[in-house]
């Protein structure tokens, strides 16, 4: 019998993307999409922990679906209730201890685990906590993305090493890391094959993004370029120490390469920027202003 997954997505493209594939770790379990919470047999909400009172949020969607959970035990069903994402890595025993009918809790990095934690959920009857930065790669677990109409994400880095005094992310999503070409080369193709003709490049330093023996962001996007059926090309999010020049050139040469970057600015304040440990002063960013718009003088 088919089961249901109700997937609800908080926060940044990386989400997104991340809701996605665990979509795609479980079907082989036999879960299909479905539109509601009330139709699910299991409920993912797949959290961001960026802004303020963001666990509180998450906490007031669980009291709604806490009920439909009892609903669904009383008329002899049963629904499975996970949080994911940066709230789950950050406040995991907080998210069991104030919510203990979740049955299951995962960090960004442990999705791919996902069959094993539904399985350990069944078996032992109480609550799943897995939010680990484990040695293995997720991506080298996940299966084949399942391509829907023209447009998809593809993640290429994740994690952040530059500790903004005001950022959570270090601590939620792990260090850098950066997807072997090979890797992102290879599901590009896939998505291509399967009719995406735009794919934008994920990470939360895209432009960190290196894949060793001199591939650098910038090569990687040419590289891309070349893949059969893929029309455009977009990235985000980048980093002002990380915009280098071949990147920038390609925003001059490559015609798949759309004319639109995010390019956090944060603060005008030299003083407040020191203060983010930003890493780049306000006219660092001016100079990057002015050298990517004379490479492509249309860039939003």
């Amino acid at each position: 019998m088919a089961k249901r997954l109700f997937v609800k997505t908080y926060g940044c493209q990386m989400n997104v993307y991340d809701s996605a594939r665990m979509a795609d770790v479980l079907a082989p379990l036999g879960y299909g999409p479905a539109d509601h919470a009330e139709e699910a047999d299991m409920v993912i909400l797949n959290t961001c922990h960026i802004r303020e009172k963001a666990a509180e949020k998450v906490f007031s969607e669980l009291g709604r679906l806490r009920k439909l959970k009892i609903a669904r035990q009383e008329a002899g069903g049963k629904m499975i209730l996970a949080v994911a994402g940066c709230v789950a890595q950050a406040e995991g025993e907080e998210i069991l201890r104030r919510a203990p009918f979740v049955d299951i809790v995962l960090g960004p990095q442990t999705y791919h685990r996902l069959p094993e934690m539904v399985a350990q959920a069944a078996r032992a009857g109480g609550a799943v906590l897995d939010t680990e930065f484990p040695a293995e790669p997720k991506f080298d677990f996940l299966p084949t993305p399942h391509a829907e109409g023209s447009s998809a994400f593809l993640s290429v880095q994740e994690g952040c090493d530059k500790f903004c005094t005001f950022c959570v992310v270090p601590y939620t999503r792990g260090a850098e890391y950066s997807r072997p070409a090979g890797a992102v080369l290879e599901e590009a193709r896939k998505l291509a094959e399967g009719g995406v003709r735009e794919i934008t490049l994920l990470g939360q330093n895209v432009n960190g993004w290196h894949g060793g023996e001199g591939w650098n962001l910038g090569r990687l996007i040419r590289a891309l370029a070349e893949v059969k059926g893929v029309e455009r090309l977009r990235y985000t999010t980048s980093h002002p120490r990380d915009m280098d020049d071949e990147l920038i050139t390609a925003h001059a040469e490559l015609p798949q390469l759309m004319p639109f970057l995010h390019l956090p600015v944060q603060s005008g304040s030299d003083r407040i920027l020191a203060a983010m440990n930003r890493g780049h002063d306000r006219a660092t960013y001016l100079r990057l202003a002015e050298k990517l718009k004379k490479a492509q003088p249309d860039l939003a």
